[in-house]
Formats: C-alpha cells, sequence, structure tokens
C-alpha cells in the first residue's frame, strides 16, 4: 500500500500545475477508480506550499487511512504515515521522477459535473493520460523543486501557452498503448477554508521507520534484493 500512496502523491506533484496558485488554504477531495473493486477517497489539504493527502481504502474489509504529506521545507521527499505502528516512512523521488519528451494536445471543451473545462491530452515516456482542467477553480500549490524543477517549469509554460490554467477536475490514466482506462480520479469536493498547521507536520509519538523508500535504489536493485528489502519491511511491521 506504501508503493501506492507514493505513486499517487508524486503524481498530483508533478501532473497538477498550473501557472497561477492561491495562498488561501484549500481542502479537495478526489474519488479514485481502478485501484480495486472499491473506489478510494483521496482527501488533499494544501497551506503555505505544502500538502497532505490523507487516502481512505479498504483493504481485507477493514477501513485504512494511509496519510502523505509533501512539504516546501524537504522537497525531493514523501513522508509516509502508518496509523497501525505510529511510524513514518521517508519515500525520495528519483532523479528521472519528472515527466520528460511530453506532448500535451487540446481536445476541446467539456462540462464535468458543474466545471466547464478544457479537455487535454499528454503523453511522456510511453504514457498518456486525459485530463480536464478548470479555470472556474484556482490551483493547489505543490512543492515542486529539485530533480523535477527543470521539467515542471517546462511543462506549467507549455500549458501555459495553450490557455490551460486553473484546477484538475478530472484525470484518467490509460494503459501503456491502448485507449483503456486503468486509474481515473475525479474531483467530488473543493472549498476554501482554515486548516490547521498540525496537519502539516510529523503526529506526536510516530518515530521514523528504520527501512527508508528510496524509488531510485530500489530501480537499480536486484530482484533478490528487493525481495530482501520488502522482506524487512514486512518484519518491521511484524513487530510493532
Amino acid at each position: 500500500m506504501k508503493r501506492s500512496i507514493s505513486f499517487l502523491a508524486s503524481l498530483f506533484s508533478l501532473i497538477i500545475l498550473s501557472n497561477t496558485s492561491i495562498a488561501a488554504d484549500v481542502y479537495a477531495e478526489y474519488e479514485i477508480t481502478g485501484m480495486g473493486a472499491k473506489s478510494v477517497l483521496s482527501k488533499m489539504y494544501g497551506k503555505n506550499g505544502n500538502v497532505r493527502t490523507d487516502v481512505n481504502m479498504d483493504v481485507a474489509g477493514r477501513q485504512i487511512t494511509s496519510t502523505s504529506l509533501m512539504l516546501k521545507s524537504n522537497p525531493g521527499v514523501i513522508l509516509i504515515f502508518n496509523s497501525m505502528t505510529k511510524t513514518y516512512t521517508e519515500t525520495k523521488t528519483t532523479k528521472d521522477a519528472s515527466i520528460k519528451d511530453f506532448s500535451i494536445k487540446v481536445l476541446g471543451t467539456e462540462k464535468i459535473g458543474k466545471y466547464n473545462c478544457s479537455h487535454i491530452r499528454m503523453t511522456s515516456d510511453g504514457k498518456s493520460w486525459d485530463m480536464w482542467y478548470t479555470k472556474d477553480l484556482p490551483s493547489i500549490s505543490f512543492p515542486i523543486n529539485g530533480n523535477s524543477a527543470a521539467s515542471s517549469e517546462k511543462l506549467i509554460a507549455e500549458l501555459k501557452s495553450k490557455g490551460i490554467t486553473g484546477m484538475p477536475v478530472k484525470i484518467v490514466f490509460f494503459k501503456p498503448g491502448t485507449s483503456t482506462a486503468a486509474i481515473t480520479m475525479q474531483l467530488t469536493k473543493y472549498e476554501p477554508k482554515t486548516l490547521d498547521v498540525a496537519l502539516f507536520s510529523i503526529p506526536t509519538g510516530y518515530k521514523k521507520s528504520g527501512v527508508s523508500f528510496d524509488a531510485e535504489k530500489m530501480k537499480n536493485m536486484t530482484p533478490s534484493q528487493r525481495k530482501e528489502m520488502m522482506m524487512k519491511m514486512m518484519k518491521e511491521q511484524m513487530n510493532h
């Protein structure tokens, strides 16, 4: 589950971009389908360039919430919390975690729910996804810098040149080489409201996990090394 939450957090930090962002605190909810038999609810909180994501999932009949933090003061790192063990894991973004060799095609305008949207198709590194941006809502400011900063700025400029700004209302990720939807995310709630700064800090009593997840190192590991790393993570969870 950590890898799924990390994937979603990284995803938002890379593709929910706009040339404008608001200073006010924002709370938003996305319904995610395609990650299992039941839909997943993702709650997002944005404040002062910090982003918190709570994902509610049904695992074997149990409702489990996993929380991730992306902090402006700690770029390139996603903190993932385990409420069962009172621990948190640091997930480092990879050196190539940027959107590269991308193309953007504007497909037209559509209405998604109550929002007027621009429908675009993006492709990058053999992957493609459709997004519906609305100017009816300003975007959430994400802490995008470090390894992905240059490509992110290029992507923002390209979106701006095509008149695409605001907040994504819907995102559909396709299976590689097909037009079949793999994961769909749709905005179900958006409201500016004052958020407690405590939402963006490590909860009291939580300790750093003894096993950090470095996606770059994981990618370069042999199958046996990856298996050993996963066993260490599982053993740690069982000991708490």
